[in-house]
């Protein structure tokens, strides 16, 4: 993936962009450390409804973060996280 790509998608979402409300990320590659950038922006997002991270390399780190995130986020009502690297 075009890291310049993936950093204009987490300004878009910390900036709160209206335009924005899915996120396609499918197979791009993305571990842990994207996933928590992206939470963080997440965190007080309101626009975005649907993210779409199937087959990428998010983990249970990164995976928690997206939970946490979540736990504050109430307009995201879509996650999809199949083919990824989460475990126990």
């Amino acid at each position: 993936m075009n890291d310049g790509y993936f950093e204009q998608i987490i300004k878009r979402v910390a900036s709160n962009d209206p335009t924005l409300n899915e996120v396609y990320l499918w197979e791009s590659q993305i571990g842990d450390d994207e996933a928590i950038a992206l939470a963080d922006a997440l965190k007080t997002n309101t626009s975005i409804t649907y993210l779409y991270l199937d087959g990428d390399q998010i983990g249970s780190v990164g995976t928690i973060a997206l939970a946490e995130a979540l736990k504050t986020n109430v307009s995201t009502t879509k996650l999809c996280l199949g083919y990824n690297q989460i475990w126990d």
